[in-house]
């Protein structure tokens, strides 16, 4: 009887130790370095991931799942917008998220735009008026989905090309001279470039067009304590320098 009664009791410390645990789920975003990129043993790491492991050491109560699995970043937009995951990290602001999602402060880290162009394009440009001024030659091309595309829609009279699923469909479409200008931001940029085996081909102009902060976005119908117990993590790292730390590894 009384190695029942013993057993009872391991399970229900087992099990109010596994309520208190709170889970929080997410997918990693292909092509997206060096917020989420594949290692060289299989596992998928980068900014994102470090920092899910930092929160997890910091706050034992949290834990945050999915990871290691890829997902679009539409269709992970589409599964945090109804609720089917918890969160997205690292993507910029736009009105729509706005919107649609719940923004956790501080922000991750801060990302500048730069324009890439063909290595044989002498073209410099100092500012949005000299891409405006090429009328139909200058073409710029936005991967499909990014945040930023809003933004230079905000800049008026540009030519937006964001049919481009990915980078690599948007090298390719530059080289095949279907836009001018590749919009991306660093740090990631370049990295991206010579992962493709294109720096002989694409060059990076060192203009930084704009610097805009990465955030995590959580679904719209967040429990307020799952949110504070989230944002509150993230924020002691911050005061600490940790969080701009882990940045500064991958610039």
């Amino acid at each position: 009887m009384r190695v029942r009664m013993a057993g009872l009791l391991c399970l229900l410390l087992m099990s109010r130790e596994a309520g208190a645990t709170e889970e929080y789920r997410t997918a990693a975003q292909p092509d997206s370095a060096p917020k989420y990129q594949t290692l060289s043993d299989g596992r998928i790491g980068g900014i994102c991931v470090d920092l899910f492991r930092l929160m997890e050491q910091e706050q034992p109560a949290l834990r945050i799942l999915g990871d290691q699995a890829f997902l679009p970043l539409r269709r992970l937009e589409k599964k945090v917008l109804h609720g089917q995951l918890d969160f997205i990290c690292g993507v910029g602001d736009s009105p729509a998220r706005r919107n649609n999602f719940i923004y956790i402060t501080p922000s991750i880290f801060t990302v500048r735009y730069h324009l890439a162009v063909r290595r044989d394009d002498a073209i410099e440009i100092r500012d949005w008026e000299d891409v405006r001024a090429l009328g139909r030659e200058g073409v710029i091309l936005i991967n499909h989905g990014s945040g930023a595309i809003a933004r230079l829609q905000a800049i008026g009279g540009l030519l937006i090309d964001s049919g481009g699923i990915s980078s690599a469909a948007n090298y390719d479409k530059l080289l095949m001279k279907r836009g001018r200008f590749f919009y991306y931001r660093s740090p990631g940029f370049e990295a991206d470039i010579r992962q493709h085996q294109l720096d002989n081909q694409i060059r990076l102009l060192p203009k930084v067009m704009e610097q805009t902060p990465f955030y995590i976005l959580f679904h719209r119908q967040t429990s307020p304590e799952r949110l504070k117990l989230f944002g509150d993590t993230l924020q002691r790292l911050a005061n600490r320098g940790e969080l701009a730390a882990l940045a500064g590894r991958y610039d």
